[in-house]
């Protein structure tokens, strides 16, 4: 008990020591400004007392003729000891009246120990006729440190308080998973329809079979009677389309973009020298005559056209159900195998 009361008394005297010092920092000048043979020069601070590590900015003026060459202190990494240097500018000149000017140079500096620092009077060098070293007042710099109340004990570091995880934080990496999941997916499906190199979207087949879609449209251009309306063109070019695009559907062709010659020879492919091939020659080459060459077919000749157009599809009607007779057979007599 003894001890901590002695302890208690030398920190009170100490601080009331320093306490003291500090004060006659305080009510003493931090700015002088001197002349001397016209030249007017100076030190100023900030402030004359700082919490230890604080920095501030020490100021050295000079007011000369702009003629006179007058040097500046040189430091290098301090003041005095225990006053750093942390940064120094390069002179500032600036003019004033009647051929005066005046010129500035900043430090900023701190200190990393406590206590009263007595900064030694700055010097400056006239260089002329007659060399001269003009000085400035001495200056007092108080350091203050943090105060520890020793009476009381030490306490342990206290951790970091541990926070519930929110949402807004979650939410990142709960997007950023659900991105990668999906792109997994994506290319689990992809690389599937490719090894059985299926199209990665599948086109929609018409619900109607071809050849009802066809007689529908070729009952359309018979009504919409374009011929007789002097639309021969048009009714040529809708009735080819129709055809073509029959042919592609019943066939697995593709005649949209080809000539009437590569039409009549990827027929014969499918069905060799057929009867319907004659008709639809004369229908395709009636059509580009009307279409390119503008040519003018006779009425009978454009009914027999539509005539032949009905006669294709519904001719290559009967090899399709004949067709799917066949299929139809087939798959029951593997049936009837598999049963055996």
């Amino acid at each position: 008990m003894a001890n901590q009361i002695k302890k208690h008394i030398n920190f009170l005297t100490k601080a009331f020591a320093f306490t003291l010092v500090l004060a006659s920092v305080l009510f003493s000048h931090n700015s002088f400004a001197q002349n001397d043979g016209g030249i007017n020069y100076g030190v100023k601070l900030d402030t004359n007392v700082i919490v230890i590590g604080d920095q501030i900015n020490l100021q050295l003026s000079v007011e000369q003729p702009k003629e006179l060459k007058i040097g500046f202190p040189v430091f290098s990494d301090s003041i005095v000891n225990g006053v750093e240097i942390i940064e120094q500018t390069p002179q500032d000149t600036t003019a004033l009246e009647n051929g005066v000017i005046k010129v500035d140079k900043n430090y900023t500096i701190t200190s990393f120990d406590g206590g009263v620092y007595k900064l030694k009077p700055f010097e400056f060098q006239v260089y002329g006729s007659v060399n001269q070293i003009l000085r400035t007042d001495t200056l007092l710099l108080g350091v203050k440190t943090m105060q520890i109340d020793t009476t009381k004990g030490n306490f342990d570091i206290v951790m970091p308080i541990q926070t519930p995880v929110s949402f807004v934080e979650v939410a990142p990496w709960l997007l950023g998973g659900l991105l990668v999941l999906a792109l997994i997916v994506f290319l689990i499906w992809y690389f599937r329809f490719r090894q059985k190199d299926e199209p990665l979207f599948a086109v929609s087949k018409p619900i109607e079979p071809a050849h009802v879609i066809a007689l529908k449209k070729l009952d359309e251009i018979k009504q919409q009677k374009l011929w007789q309306g002097g639309k021969v063109k048009q009714f040529h070019s809708d009735l080819t389309d129709t055809i073509r695009t029959y042919l592609d559907e019943r066939y697995n062709m593709s005649t949209q973009e080809s000539t009437t010659d590569e039409i009549l020879e990827a027929v014969n492919s499918v069905e060799v020298n057929n009867k319907w091939h004659v008709n639809l020659r004369e229908v395709l080459e009636r059509a580009d005559l009307a279409k390119f060459a503008k040519f003018q077919p006779l009425p009978n000749e454009n009914e027999q056209s539509l005539k032949y157009a009905y006669q294709i599809i519904e001719s290559t009607i009967l090899v399709e159900k004949e067709e799917e007779k066949k299929e139809e057979e087939s798959k029951q007599e593997e049936k009837s195998e598999d049963k055996k």
